[in-house]
């Protein structure tokens, strides 16, 4: 990991983006400007935003290596064509919005970006509930209501159909629409549903909407906001209001949650925020980890889980958003006032795991022991420091109707030597459905956390189990010559309105779980 401090001092930069010559984008928040950093040259570049105090919050860059990026508060869609160095602004119109028996005209708002291949630019817009095309080539808009109100769309990202799928952080919800069917000024082609996983089903309750109204929505997916798909269609999710993460699946409706690693009220935080996100073409998932301060990979093939801390700062960074080109994963840190890249052939864990095998084991409340056993392979030249920990289920990962014990939670493993470590997990009452947890070693001096995803699923209203066992879960850790390894050893014993960004005016609405 390589961080670039920016040349202008508290610039909060929020958003990032690289164009096809390479060249690094950045907006830069509270010091109104857009910025550059060429990786050739090692040389920036700041170019004022007309519009003061414009709050720029979202940017990409086209096929062409032209530059758009949005103004959320002077209602501006902007633009700084290649090869220029002034940037132009667009002002959305606003439009008469139906609320109800009454017509209100309200501002955009703009904020999400995303190009459809054909160099027309699309738009989030947050304060009146609309998604907008803007066509370059005619210099004029189109604006496309959406049928859930107040939406708070966040994130935006076409499949290789050309369908545009959203997330509505406001209502719980993913959308669609079908860009043939959209007509100006309707909400034709566009639905937006909540996605249910019958392990973690919610119960939000907006209050004041519609007009003075409250609104309660069963759904599992709280506060989406950053969206990604695979090369299968299959849609990647970040939830910026927890420690979860989210894989949907169009074709079959159905809805897993991941965890990432517990924060432990590191910098003061209890979750870790994932934000932005996107998928390699390798298929692994990349996610800025904005209260976590982490930037996290995911394979999901393996279920290896890799969270590598920011670099070369003692205080929080506040990694908020990331774009990958050619490989590399750029991101931003907003209160570190840098941008960063990494090197996945140097950062990233070469981490493997055999995917394990079916136990069941009977009983209302269940004990599990997972017995494992760690080991260098190879040379080290000194001895491996391993903490272990597990996360899952709730909103911050700290277990629910479970409880986890090690019995080594911290390991020194000498070269040529090999330790053991029972998992336990014992539960009380945990419902029927299927679980993901988090199991992680992470390595001291360098902090990177190695994981491996569990699953967990209990049936007939938790009186039987089925769990994998734990395998062979190989962990190289970064810098060091030394493999360290955790496998099984033998049996399985057991018996019986919300915050989108740190700027955006949203408040939580209240969240209360359905026991499934």
């Amino acid at each position: 990991m390589v961080i670039h401090p920016l040349p202008t001092n508290n610039s909060a930069p929020l958003a990032i983006a690289v164009a096809p010559d390479g060249v690094v984008w950045f907006l830069e928040e509270t010091t109104n400007r857009l910025g550059s950093y060429d990786p050739s040259s090692g040389a920036f570049q700041e170019f004022l935003i007309p519009s003061t105090h414009s709050t720029p919050q979202a940017l990409i860059s086209d096929a062409e290596g032209n530059i758009w990026f949005t103004e959320l508060s002077t209602n501006k869609l902007a633009e700084l064509p290649r090869g220029t160095s002034e940037v132009v602004e667009h002002a959305v119109p606003s439009l008469p919005i139906a609320l109800g028996s009454t017509t209100q005209e309200l501002d955009c708002g703009p904020s999400a970006l995303a190009e459809d291949g054909s160099g027309n630019i699309w738009f989030t817009c947050l304060f009146s509930n609309q998604i907008d095309e803007y066509l370059p080539t005619r210099g004029t808009f189109a604006s496309f209501n959406l049928p859930v109100f107040p939406s708070g769309p966040a994130g935006l990202a076409f499949d290789s159909d050309g369908t545009l799928w959203f997330t509505a952080a406001d209502a719980d919800m993913l959308g669609k629409a079908t860009v043939s069917q959209l007509v100006n000024g309707t909400s034709s082609g566009i639905s937006e549903f909540a996605p249910v996983n019958q392990t973690y089903i919610f119960e939000f309750t907006q209050q004041g909407f519609p007009l003075g109204g409250t609104t309660t929505t069963e759904s599992s997916l709280p506060t989406p906001t950053g969206i990604a798909l695979d090369s299968s269609g299959r849609l990647w999710i970040t939830e910026h209001v927890d420690s979860s993460f989210d894989s949907y699946s169009p074709s079959t409706g159905s809805l897993v949650k991941y965890w990432t690693s517990q924060t432990h009220g590191a910098y003061g935080f209890h979750v870790t925020f994932p934000n932005g996100i996107a998928v390699a073409k390798d298929g692994s998932v990349w996610i800025a980890e904005h209260y976590g301060n982490r930037v996290a990979e995911f394979n999901p093939s393996s279920g290896q889980l890799t969270e590598y801390p920011a670099c070369c700062s003692p205080t929080y960074g506040g990694i908020y958003s990331l774009v990958l080109a050619n490989g590399t994963p750029w991101f931003v840190e907003v209160q570190g006032n840098s941008i960063g890249e990494m090197n996945p052939s140097v950062d990233a864990s070469p981490v493997t795991v055999n995917l394990p095998t079916s136990g069941a084991v009977p009983g209302l409340d269940g004990i599990l022991v997972f017995p494992m056993t760690f080991s260098e392979a190879g040379s080290a030249a000194s001895s491996t420091r391993l903490a272990l920990d597990i996360s899952g289920i709730s909103s911050s990962g700290a277990l629910e109707n479970m409880t986890a014990s090690f019995s080594n939670r911290t390991l020194v493993v000498q070269p040529g030597r090999s330790l053991d470590s029972d998992l336990t997990l014992s539960t009380e009452n945990l419902a029927s459905g299927t679980y993901y947890l988090t199991l992680t070693a992470s390595s001291s001096p360098l902090d990177v956390l190695h994981s491996i995803i569990l699953k967990l699923t209990v049936t007939g209203g938790g009186q039987t189990w089925l769990l994998p066992a734990l395998v062979a879960v190989a962990v190289i850790l970064v810098g060091l010559p030394s493999l360290v390894w955790l496998r099984r050893r033998s049996g399985v014993r057991g018996r019986g309105r919300r915050v989108l960004a740190h700027l955006l005016p949203f408040t939580v609405p209240a969240r209360v779980q359905r026991n499934p």
